[in-house]
């Protein structure tokens, strides 16, 4: 059902939004996508797979709770991520996983590397030089890495993988 599967891709929209402004994604979120997953299956009526899809998903919940335990990983990214490899199942489950490294690491290069740079001097002097000479306003502060601890969004990239194994369903149907 391709409604289910748009609501579903809605539901990741708004749990990245979430993490980018509070990050924290709230627990009905991912619950809700597990949920239009299992009635989907329902629908389609395909039962010979869906213990596949319980599988992965159980797989993905149980491994990123122990990264969770390590501090690597917040518990509503994996909770996101366990919610998407319901719907990725065997089939798209790596292509979910690689998408969410490679969509984590290009967050990473682009939340952490304005930080890292203004805290170059010379760098730093010259962005205050530009903003001053040239814009006529003092240069905006880059707070992030003091209050949030340089913690990234990383639903953003979970909910980036969720769209491209969306997309793969979409050139199945």
């Amino acid at each position: 059902m391709p409604v289910l599967m748009m609501s579903a891709g809605g539901l990741v929209l708004i749990a990245a939004l979430w993490d980018v402004f509070s990050r924290r994604i709230p627990n009905l979120l991912p619950l809700i996508i597990a949920g239009l997953y299992l009635l989907q299956a329902s629908i389609a009526g395909d039962w010979s797979s869906l213990p596949w899809h319980l599988l992965c998903g159980m797989g993905v919940l149980v491994v990123g709770i122990m990264i969770f335990a390590l501090g690597w990983l917040g518990g509503g990214d994996v909770k996101l991520l366990a919610a998407l490899a319901l719907w990725a199942g065997p089939d798209h489950l790596v292509l979910l996983l690689l998408m969410t490294c490679f969509a984590g690491g290009a967050l990473a290069l682009v939340y952490v590397l304005p930080i890292i740079l203004t805290r170059n001097p010379t760098i730093s002097g010259l962005v205050d030089w530009f903003f001053i000479k040239i814009l006529r306003k003092p240069a905006p502060l880059i707070q992030a890495s003091k209050t949030l601890g340089l913690q990234l969004p990383y639903g953003v990239a979970i909910a980036a993988a969720g769209f491209v194994v969306f997309y793969q369903f979409t050139k199945v149907m």
